[in-house]
Formats: C-alpha cells, sequence, structure tokens
C-alpha cells in the first residue's frame, strides 16, 4: 500500500471518528455540591448547548438506595446502573423529541445522594439548576426510581408551592407511604403523574403507586389531567428497565414525550419552599405555622378554612415580613375553630396580583382520636394508648425506605402492645387510621 493511499484512508478515519464523536451523547462527571446531602453529580446537556436565547427543559433523575455514596470518583459511577444516565451513558437516550410539533431537549442531571434525599435536598437541586443552567422553569420534570421515587412523592406532595414548580413527575416504585394529605395536594396543583410499578413487586408494595393515584384522582376536586398509573404484571422491583426505555410507549407516547406534553405558566416564584403545619393546641385552639426560604415580591398569606377540602373562606391574613428576597417564619391561630375535620391553606398573593397556594393541612378539632405511645425507644413491645375507645383502627408501621413492615387492627379501650420484637433496629414511622381520622408518629426501635 502506497504511502499516499495511507494517508487517504487515515484522513477517511479521522473523519468519521470525528463525526462520530460530534453526535455521541456526553454526559459529564461533575464533582460539585448542588446540595449538603449531596457532592456530585452527572451533568447531560443537549447538542449545540447553549444556543442563545433557548431555554431547555430539565429532567432531574433520582437513584435508589443502592446508589447512594459519596459522590467520589469511585462511587459516582453506580449512578450509571439505572434510568436515564444508564440510556445516556450507552447512547441509547434519544437527543431530541417532538411533541404537539415542536421538538424539545432535556438538560438532564443525575445527583448521587449520601443518605435519602429530603424535600430541602430537591429544593437545592432545582435551584442550583435554573442557576446554573439555561432551564426553562415552566419545564422541570422530576423522576426517580425506589428511594428516588419515594422521594419524588414526598417532596411534590408536601407542599402545593413544590408540586407547582414542577410540570409532571414521574415516580417508579416509589418507596414512598400514600398519604391522603399529599395526595389532595398534588390534585390541587393539578401536577400531572405518571407512576410505575410491578405487581409483584416485593420490595416495594405496588399498593404504594396504586393508592397514590387513586387518592389523586378521588379528590373533591379531581386534577386534570387525572393521575396515571402502570402496574406491569411482572414479579421483582426492577419497573424502571421498561419504563425508562424510549421503545416503550403508551397512547403513542414514551414517558419522556408524555412529560414534554405539560408545562407552566410563570416567570418567577413569589416565595420558594413553604413548609406549612397545623396542630391543635391543649386550650383547643389550631396553630398553624410556616417557613419560606425566599421570598420575591411577596404581599402576604391569606389563611383559609374549609369544613369539607372544596369551599374555603378566608379567617385572616399575615403580611410579609421577609427582607431582601430572604424567607421568614410565621404563626397564625384559629382561635374558634370549626367542630370535626378544618382544611387550612395559605394563599399566596404577590405585587402583580398573581395567586398561588400552599398545600392543605388537615386538624380534627374536637371527638379525635388522641394517641400515646411508649416506651420510645422500645425493644420488643410498643404500647399504644388513648383515653377513648378503638374503633377497627388500623395501624401501618413502615422502615425508614418506606416499606410497610406491620399491620394491625384493633379495638376496644385503653392500651394495645404491639410486638416488635422481630422488627430490625432502627427508626419506624406509625400511622394509625380509624374512619376519616390519621395520627403519625415516629419511634425508635433498639
Amino acid at each position: 500500500m502506497t504511502k499516499q493511499k495511507i494517508t487517504f484512508l487515515a484522513g477517511i478515519f479521522l473523519c468519521l471518528l470525528c463525526s462520530s464523536l460530534a453526535k455521541a451523547q456526553i454526559q459529564t462527571a461533575r464533582y460539585l455540591s448542588m446540595t449538603t446531602n449531596s457532592n456530585a453529580f452527572y451533568e447531560y446537556l443537549p447538542q449545540g448547548y447553549p444556543a442563545a436565547g433557548t431555554k431547555y427543559p430539565l429532567m432531574i433523575f433520582l437513584h435508589g438506595s443502592g446508589e447512594n455514596g459519596p459522590g467520589t470518583a469511585a462511587s459516582l459511577p453506580t449512578v450509571l446502573r439505572n434510568g436515564p444516565p444508564k440510556l445516556i451513558n450507552s447512547g441509547t437516550f434519544p437527543t431530541s423529541f417532538t411533541v404537539n410539533s415542536k421538538t424539545y431537549s432535556f438538560i438532564v442531571l443525575s445527583p448521587q445522594c449520601v443518605v435519602w434525599p429530603t424535600e430541602a435536598d430537591v429544593d437545592n437541586m432545582i435551584d442550583y439548576a435554573i442557576i446554573h443552567y439555561a432551564v426553562d422553569i415552566n419545564r422541570i420534570y422530576l423522576t426517580g426510581l425506589s428511594q428516588g421515587g419515594g422521594t419524588v412523592w414526598n417532596h411534590s406532595g408536601s407542599s402545593s408551592l413544590r408540586a407547582g414548580r414542577l410540570a409532571a413527575i414521574l415516580p417508579v416504585c416509589g418507596a414512598g407511604y400514600p398519604y391522603p394529605g399529599h395526595a389532595l395536594t398534588l390534585a390541587a396543583a393539578n401536577l400531572p403523574v405518571w407512576a410505575t410499578h410491578n405487581s409483584g413487586d416485593g420490595t416495594v408494595p405496588s399498593s404504594y403507586s396504586i393508592d397514590y393515584v387513586n387518592l389523586i384522582n378521588a379528590a373533591p376536586f379531581p386534577p386534570t389531567p387525572l393521575a396515571r398509573k402502570t402496574i406491569f404484571p411482572v414479579s421483582g422491583h426492577d419497573a424502571w428497565t421498561q419504563t425508562y426505555d424510549p421503545n416503550y410507549k403508551e397512547n403513542g407516547l414514551n414517558v419522556y414525550e408524555w412529560m414534554l406534553q405539560y408545562k407552566r405558566n410563570f416567570s418567577v416564584l413569589a416565595v420558594s419552599s413553604l413548609e406549612l403545619s397545623a396542630s391543635l393546641d391543649a386550650g383547643k385552639k389550631i396553630n398553624l405555622q410556616w417557613t419560606t426560604t425566599g421570598e420575591t415580591n411577596n404581599l402576604g398569606f391569606n389563611i383559609l378554612r374549609s369544613a369539607d377540602g372544596r369551599n374555603f373562606t378566608s379567617i385572616g391574613f399575615v403580611n410579609s415580613t421577609a427582607v431582601n428576597g430572604a424567607g421568614a417564619n410565621y404563626t397564625f391561630t384559629d382561635n374558634l375553630p370549626l367542630s370535626g375535620k378544618n382544611y387550612y391553606k395559605l394563599e399566596l398573593k404577590d405585587r402583580t396580583g398573581s395567586l398561588t397556594y400552599s398545600q392543605i393541612k388537615i386538624v380534627q378539632a374536637k371527638d379525635d382520636l388522641t394517641i400515646s405511645f411508649f416506651p420510645n425507644p422500645a425493644k420488643d413491645i410498643l404500647n399504644i394508648q388513648t383515653q377513648q375507645n378503638f374503633n377497627g383502627a388500623v395501624l401501618r408501621i413502615s422502615n425508614s425506605g418506606g416499606q410497610q413492615v406491620h399491620q394491625q387492627i384493633f379495638s376496644g379501650p385503653g392500651t394495645v402492645q404491639v410486638n416488635i420484637a422481630k422488627l430490625p433496629p432502627g427508626i419506624y414511622y406509625g400511622v394509625i387510621t380509624e374512619k376519616d381520622n390519621e395520627q403519625k408518629f415516629r419511634f425508635i426501635k433498639q
């Protein structure tokens, strides 16, 4: 072979190699902290990013508990095991999606969390992305599997501000207990939800996804669109391989195209990360407390109350006290609550006249099921006590991973003993449900 021919073939090879690299999907490891619970993440940017004047949809992917790690060069690659980062790493994630005659390309951020991420961790991830990337704030999508799916439920259901910040969520075999209050929040925010699960999941029961979707759609005012669920008729925990496969479609859309159907319509949120709590004190008054981490042009909070969760009336107004975009703490006392259930939410009004709403909190003012539990920590027996009669109360105990580990039904007065001797040591969460009343508690098993 002549020297000229070798040079010619080498040139062709280099051209093909450069062309292939130009088309390759690049996922970059960033050893940076978006939140205190994460020291590194994978960053995937669309081809041609950033294009002048272009904002991109953002997808944040939250991994399972098996991929928790310190965010080092040795641990971070475990995030590539499943979901979108795996597809991107293998070059099988579509570079663009066309929905309703418009073409979109995702920014995908896949953080490695040290431990189970909190709602505040996700707030910080979203805030970081908006500050550092050309994000379309109307198209922020949250998805995750198992532990990550549970965080998707917990985060979006904890506050209507959080739910309203997202354009759609996709929890996959989510390890998040289906709290009725969270479901009401998701329904009120009209947040598009698609939950997937395997029917024979032995790690996280499929009833979590089924009950969440059913509770959302059974809300006094069902969401638009209705929440949807896909329960694959197979065993095992891995519902994510099929869910995230771009070739898997329902109604002609894969999960990414389904997400991109939906968007929000706002420019700047008046308040970020609002946490509302409501509790009954010894004097039968109901105390509301809430905290914001940041406020922009917020005038204040209209306190709304309802007896049925549908028809709300104002019972007071609290002016904003935040300074220079910071957050603040607030309190309000309902001195004359309604008999029975009281539903509360906050209406936030900014200087442009725009209104947003907090999550709904429910407090039983009278004839409530009041419990105490002891000892805490407990070793073999947990005692649950009430001054009234239990009447078909259902106790459910879940571990810190969101898996239900015990269920018991009891009736009658006095103290009920719950045998927890076989539970491994750790933190557990109890929920007692009787008719429409629900009480939650946490205890430690020695």
